[in-house]
């Protein structure tokens, strides 16, 4: 028994496809940038000017 996927059925997979995983790298990138924005304010401006000095 074979069974076909209609076309339109088809395209609208791959829509939600799309989508769902455009929407899910916005997301991760979202939680990424805060991520990295905590670090930089847990980080002591001190400690990065350090370098600089020496």
């Amino acid at each position: 028994m074979t069974t076909y996927i209609l076309f339109e059925n088809a395209l609208e997979m791959l829509k939600n496809a799309y989508l769902a995983s455009t929407l899910g790298l916005i997301i991760v990138s979202g939680i990424g940038l805060v991520a990295i924005a905590l670090v930089e304010k847990d980080t002591p401006a001190s400690k990065t000017q350090q370098h600089h000095h020496v």
